[in-house]
Formats: structure tokens, sequence, C-alpha cells
């Protein structure tokens, strides 16, 4: 999602936002325990523009405006104790995708699986990273499906399914299949999928 306002990810010593610090934008947006969670991030750097994508930053638990009636100037501030904050997976791959796994949020980056979750009632440390898996990620957004066992997620080696635990191939009958599907001509960007209840069956669009 494109963020209509830059939003300040820092607060002066007044307790005002501070100009030089702000995010741009950002790859995917969740709500998740009453916070807005921003991931792969592009962030105004003290003059540097700067793709953080394997970033998580979290507003308070409140109020995320930072405009308009109601709204608190600072509720990104990374360096005000109990307003937002932010805290990158230590991996230099990019997030590429996430879905919700009960309370857990599976982050799936381009070649590796992770958990973001929630650390309970600390406020200096409310998410925490966790790494499921080495060998298998994501190459398209819109590919993951919540079921509840799991998530569906086509990667570059293999269509998974993952929880806060584990993550297994789904495709062992034809292992092949996935190498087929096409990365020419945005090929990752065209990949999505859907779920149908009633016929209880999953579709998945795929470039061949």
């Amino acid at each position: 999602p494109v963020i209509g306002t830059a939003i300040s990810t820092r607060a002066t010593g007044a307790g005002l936002p501070d100009a030089n610090f702000f995010v741009f934008t950002c790859k995917i947006l969740v709500a998740y325990r009453n916070r807005l969670v921003m991931l792969n991030t592009t962030e105004w750097d003290n003059g540097v523009q700067i793709n953080r994508q394997s970033r998580a930053r979290w507003c308070q638990n409140g109020t995320p405006l930072t405009q308009g009636a109601g709204a608190d100037a600072i509720a990104w501030a990374d360096n005000k104790a109990g307003k937002g904050d932010f805290l990158d997976a230590p991996t230099t791959e990019a997030i590429v995708s996430a879905q919700f796994f009960k309370d857990t949020l599976i982050v799936f980056f381009e070649r590796s699986t992770w958990q973001l979750y929630y650390t309970g009632s600390n406020e200096i440390s409310v998410f925490s990273w966790k790494r499921i898996n080495t060998e298998f990620g994501c190459e398209s957004m819109k590919s993951t499906i919540p079921f509840d066992q799991g998530t569906f997620a086509i990667g570059d080696k293999a269509i998974i399914a993952a929880n806060s635990i584990q993550v297994e191939r789904i495709d062992l009958k034809i292992p092949d299949q996935v190498f087929n599907f096409s990365n020419t001509n945005n090929g990752p960007e065209r990949v999505a999928g859907i779920r149908d209840y009633r016929r209880e069956m999953v579709y998945w669009t795929i470039p061949n």
C-alpha cells in the first residue's frame, strides 16, 4: 500500500515530529494486537531514502493516526517510550508476503519463512522475530492463502504450507511443476490465490 502522508518515525525533544526521519511507504500493512505493523518499509533516514526490506515497524497501542482529530503526531516515533518501534529480521532477504496463522503473523521472505510474534505486555520489545524454515520462502505476495492448519504459499522451489512451527511441501506429487511457472514479464506479481469454501478448493492463477 501507498501511505498518503509521510509518517514521522522520530520525535524531537519537545515531543514533536522530526522531519528528517519518516516512512514513505511499505509493502505490507496489517493490524496486529491493537497496532498497525508495516513490513518491508521505504524510509527517509536523515536525508537518504532507504528500502528496509527486512523491517517490521509498528505504531503505539492506540491510534496510528498522526494528523486530524484524535491523532497523535508521534504515534510511530521509535525514540519515545510507549510509542512506535521497529525490528529488523536478521537476514538480507526481502519480505515478500505475510498471513496470519491463529495469533501469529507468518512472514514469508524470498527464501525463508519467519514468524513475527507478540512478546506480551513488554512495551520495550513488543514483537520479535523467529525463523521457522531456512529453505522455503515465497515469491508472490498474493499467493498466500490461510487455512486452519497453516498458510499456503508459492515459492521458488515448492508450494508450501506454513504454520508457527514448521513449513512443509504440499506439492510432492507434482514436485517439478513449480519450476514451470514463468518469472518473466513480472510473473511473480501475476500469481494470485483464493480459497473456495463451498467446494473446498484452492485456486491459483499461474503464468506458464
